[in-house]
């Protein structure tokens, strides 16, 4: 039954500044604010620090006035957005506020709260004029200088994509030859505009951005390009530097000083990655040959990566006017200036276009990522609470869009006019107050409807179908032969036991257990008695929940009861011969109809592959022998599963489940009933349960106390002249009600994508707004209402569209949209659209912003100068890469397609810190730097580094490493280390550098809100490929390195442009 009215959104308001409740895996919670939500009540036996009695973390930028700094404890997320390599003097720069993401858990080592990580950057790139040796330095004319909004960088000509090759163009394949080496022209200085003579000057500050290398004439002397035909089109047949050459041609013999084979990892028996251009690079630490040290200095082409600095300060609106939001994944304090935060609503265009032909032009998405319940900076504006009454929240009567700061009081206060709509409705006689010289109602400073943008409205009867729904836990155990075993059962069984005592709200909240091998067992505790009763459902294909005793209890009252049954699991299953099927699908619909009365979560968790019963499926992993199969195994086997997933959402059941298996478990299939129900897929494959105790009790620990909603219903309202064009997420959508959106839960890591469209030409130099609108239950049992209203400026100039371009949210957008296209297409047809994509959005740019600039020079505009990279490791990532495997492909679309934008970027570009320093004491483990590119050129002999991307964590240590540095982390030397055939467990020890690493993995864990699945590398194993596979600016199997592309995506450019 839908708890809320069709076509009467609104939302929920989760505790504001809510910190995760201390406790082994916990922080301590944030204090509250004036008038704030209420604070999630800590677990039983936990410790609140007193306000003010926790010393403040040492910033290095502003200062919050009038505010505490963060608490010690609050998870911080890193700028992952490059500064610009000269200052735009026409541009509005935003480029220092950052965000704070959700709290994490983990289990700390060392004594206390670990301190807050000041967010940082490097130092502007510069640029460096290059060419390829041979090519004369003179073009014949000097380069028109490029408008102050782009960033030109000039590239080597290359030959265009073979229109053989069923992979993206110009991503080389195995034993590909690559493209000629990249050099500095002589006599040029760094800095000096491309052109100018030899040891000419800089240009003066404030003018554009220089370029950073040229290209070759055609025809110029010296050795002529790869591959080079008319025009720079290759001959028929022949493919561009760096790709394989199409089926039956020749294999053209390899250039000098190039490889022909996949790189290996430094410091190991396989000949180094080559670097920019196909050249071979000596080992780590090995002196560079001349001709290397003169091509690109990679620190020198935009990265993201920046200097560190601490919290600042965002408005949200300066003047009047609307503020390019920071970086999504940065750490900033919001102050709400009357439209909402970026946390909450982050659109992909700060400045819309007027018209739909000048979006088309732009070839940019416009759309909004709205997480209605982001967690904020305990130091942001806190929303505040708005109770009405019974007359409930004030709304226009036509369009029924909430109060805003934007609706304007007309005839001195007794009607206003709709910023959506412009209707003109009547003051109720209750809420009229009269207006101020400046038109304003005298009461606007203090109803936070009125001049805040997001708000939070206490719901009425009218938005109520049923009294609202408790908090329920519904817990699915795998007890089959393989989970007992292997260590499954017992570890979920305590870590169940554990988190019931941190569950908020045990009064309220009820909880059921349910467990299964070739049947399914009810488990039920009655009054008095001492020990449960078992119910078991022998029939698997023909599902019914047993009603002969309560299989929903009330926690607070038998919660003894109930961990007693978790202990005693275990053991009852372990003993006699134990059946090996096991009939895990069927278990999750018996978990969703014992919750149909009630509504609630089931937390399902899965050891191997359903074999027998409802939902039974079969392996696909090896199966696939060409890209359409490969593609068709990310599609569902089971179409009952999605008319389940509907059933359990119309009832208000959310589905997550773990998956804790040694092999395939087909996430495609079980994806559908999370996705649809707004649940969320935990991967622990393969599953140890030395190493992953830990992390499957963190992660189960913030499902269930972390914020969030039940019985949800959101819709997005656009002014005149907007619509939505559709929605993509984790939701379920109602045939008969196609505006909104319903979420049987919601939390704090979940937001939903709202593609919109033009209906109309809009006034340029106007405003446009979006309202978003949830209407959920929260945990306490109240019906909340959260409004956060965005007004965006409307603009006729597409150069200042393209300065209001939004990098997280387009990356977003693009991410999701692929994951959403990827079962009804082939991994080809996947990357050509994702480098097509790139090359209309700075082709446009080129067209219409920068027609005079060289040919030569690729300009980049300055808000997406970061587009190709991130392009770039779409390309080299689990979605796209040859020889993922189906569950790898499946859990990244999962992650897509719900994840916030903060989360979204470091799985794209993870961070690597060299450690080595670290743990030989010569520096401090004060803070996080934002650690180094992501290249096996910076990589040391003898290093050690630890690379992460906010969900997983990978330690390297080279070969070459001291002994001592060995045998003080793992207790072993190298030797025997390689020889232990079981994966490496990193246990914390009492020796200086172990240490050290602990508190850095907590630096790291608090930082990235996440306790992160930590694996070692070790030579010629999973985890030691996985590493360098990470390391997406380098040439690899998985395709071209950083400037290749760059040049790829030039020429495609120009041949764009012809």
């Amino acid at each position: 039954m839908q708890p809320g009215v069709p076509g009467v959104p609104g939302g929920l308001q989760p505790p504001a500044g809510l910190q995760r409740p201390p406790g082994p895996l916990m922080g301590p919670p944030s204090q509250g604010g004036v008038r704030p939500l209420g604070a999630m009540p800590p677990p039983p036996g936990s410790a609140i620090p007193a306000p003010g009695g926790m010393p403040a973390p040492a910033m290095n930028g502003p200062t919050i006035p009038g505010g505490k700094p963060p608490p010690l404890e609050q998870f911080q997320r890193m700028s992952l957005q490059g500064t610009p390599s000269q200052p735009n003097v026409d541009m509005q720069r935003t480029s220092t506020p950052g965000q704070l993401g959700p709290p994490g858990a983990f289990p700390s080592p060392v004594g206390g709260a670990p301190p807050a990580v000041p967010m940082g950057g490097m130092p502007p790139p510069g640029m460096l004029g290059v060419r390829p040796p041979g090519m004369p330095l003179s073009m014949g004319a000097a380069p028109v200088a490029p408008p102050s909004s782009g960033m030109p960088i000039s590239v080597p000509n290359i030959s265009p994509p073979s229109m053989n090759s069923g992979n993206l163009a110009g991503i080389p394949g195995p034993g590909a030859p690559g493209g000629a080496p990249f050099v500095r022209p002589p006599g040029l200085m760094p800095g000096a505009p491309l052109g100018a003579p030899p040891g000419a000057p800089s240009p003066p500050g404030g003018m554009p951005p220089r370029p950073m290398f040229p290209a070759p004439p055609v025809g110029a002397g010296g050795p002529p390009p790869p591959f080079a035909g008319p025009l720079g089109v290759p001959p028929p047949g022949a493919a561009p530097p760096g790709m394989a050459p199409p089926p039956g041609m020749p294999q053209p013999p390899p250039m000098p000083g190039m490889v022909t084979g996949p790189p290996g990892p430094p410091g190991f028996s396989a000949p180094p990655p080559p670097g920019p251009g196909g050249m071979q690079r000596p080992p780590p630490g090995q002196p560079q040959p001349q001709q290397q040290q003169n091509r690109i200095d990679p620190s020198q082409i935009p990265r993201p990566v920046s200097a560190p600095i601490g919290p600042v300060i965002f408005d949200t609106r300066v003047a009047g006017s609307h503020v390019t939001p920071p970086p999504a994944a940065s750490r900033f304090v919001v102050r709400d200036r009357g439209s909402a935060g970026p946390r909450y609503m982050r659109a992909t265009l700060n400045q819309v276009p007027f018209s739909a032909d000048l979006l088309n032009n732009s070839a940019m998405p416009l759309a909004v990522c709205i997480s209605p319940l982001a967690l904020p900076d305990p130091n942001d504006d806190q929303i505040q609470v708005v109770d009405f009454g019974d007359m409930g929240p004030v709304r226009c009567s036509r369009c029924k869009a909430y109060m805003n700061p934007f609706m304007r009081f007309m005839s001195s206060g007794r009607t206003f006019v709709c910023n959506f709509c412009g209707h003109s409705n009547q003051t109720p006689e209750a809420y009229f107050c009269h207006l101020g010289p400046d038109g304003r109602r005298r009461d606007a400073d203090e109803r936070p409807e009125l001049c805040r943008g997001s708000v939070e409205f206490v719901a009425t009867q009218d938005f109520m179908v049923r009294p609202p729904m408790p908090p329920v836990h519904f817990f699915v155990i795998d007890v089959t032969a393989a989970a007992v075993s292997s260590g499954v059962t017992q570890t979920i069984c305590d870590c169940i036991s554990r988190v019931l005592d941190d569950i908020p709200g045990p009064e309220r909240t009820m909880v059921g257990i349910a467990t299964f091998d070739s049947t399914i067992h009810f488990y039920s505790v009655r009054p008095g008695s001492s020990q449960p009763q078992m119910l078991v459902v022998p029939d698997v294909t023909e599902l019914y929940v047993p009603d002969s005793a309560p299989l929903i209890l009330n926690l607070e009252q038998n919660k003894e009861a109930l961990q007693a049954l978790l202990g005693q699991i275990p053991s009852m299953f372990s003993q006699g011969a134990r059946s090996s099927d096991s009939c895990g699908g069927a278990a999750v619909e018996a978990g969703i109809l014992a919750l149909q009365p009630s509504g609630g979560k089931v937390h399902a968790f899965v050891c191997s592959l359903p074999s027998v019963g409802l939902h039974a499926l079969k392996n696909r992993d090896a199966g696939a022998v060409n890209d359409k199969e490969k593609m068709a195994f990310l599609s569902s086997q089971d179409n009952t599963l999605k008319s389940l997933a509907t059933v359990a959402a119309d009832f208000q059941v959310s589905v997550d489940i773990s998956f804790l298996s040694q092999g395939y478990v087909d996430i495609a299939t079980f994806s559908d009933i999370t996705s649809s129900t707004g649940g969320t897929i935990y991967q622990y494959t393969p599953f140890n349960p030395v190493l992953d105790h830990d992390q499957v009790l963190n992660d189960l620990k913030w499902n269930v106390v972390r914020p969030q909603g039940l019985e949800a219903v959101m819709r997005l309202r656009c002014s005149q002249g907007l619509e939505v064009d559709h929605y993509l997420g984790a939701f379920y959508r109602q045939l008969a009600n196609v505006t909104d959106v319903y979420l049987p839960a919601i939390d704090c890591d979940k937001s939903i994508l709202a593609t919109v469209r033009h209906v109309e030409k809009l006034s340029a130099g106007a405003e446009c707004y979006l309202q978003a609108a949830l209407l959920y239950t929260t945990t306490d049992g109240q019906r909340r209402i959260r409004v956060h209203t965005l007004a965006l400026p409307i603009t006729d100039n597409i150069s200042t569209v393209f300065k209001g371009a939004d990098l997280d949210a387009q990356i977003s957008t693009i991410s999701r949209r692929l994951a959403a296209s990827l079962p009804g297409t082939t991994l080809g047809a996947a990357r050509e659209s994702i480098t097509s994509n790139t090359v209309a959005t700075l082709a446009a740019y080129r067209k219409y912003c920068a027609a005079n600039s060289s040919a030569v020079q690729l300009i980049l505009p300055e808000a997406l100068k970061l587009l190709p990279l991130y392009a770039l490791s779409l390309l080299k990532g689990p979605a796209l890469k040859d020889g993922a495997k189906p569950d790898e492909r499946s859990l990244w679309m999962s992650h897509m397609m719900s994840l916030p934008a903060a989360r979204i970027t470091p799985l794209l570009y993870p961070r690597l810190l060299p450690l080595l320093k670290i743990l030989e004491g010569q520096e401090e483990v004060e803070g996080l730097s934002d650690g180094v590119v992501l290249s096996s050129e910076v990589m040391e002999t003898g290093g050690a580094y630890l690379l992460e991307n906010g969900m997983e964590a990978l330690l390297h240590l080279d070969k070459m490493a001291s002994p001592q540095l060995f045998l003080e982390l793992f207790g072993v030397s190298l030797d025997d280390l390689l020889r232990n055939p079981h994966p490496v467990a990193l246990v914390p020890r009492d020796t200086p550098a172990s240490q050290r690493l602990q508190d850095l993995l907590v630096k790291v864990r608090v930082h990235r809100s996440s306790f992160l699945r930590l694996r070692v590398t070790r030579k010629g194993d999973a985890h030691e490929a996985a590493f360098f596979n990470m390391l997406v600016e380098d040439r690899s199997t998985a395709g071209m390195s950083y400037v290749e592309y760059l040049c790829q995506v030039h020429r495609l450019i120009q041949l764009k442009l012809q």
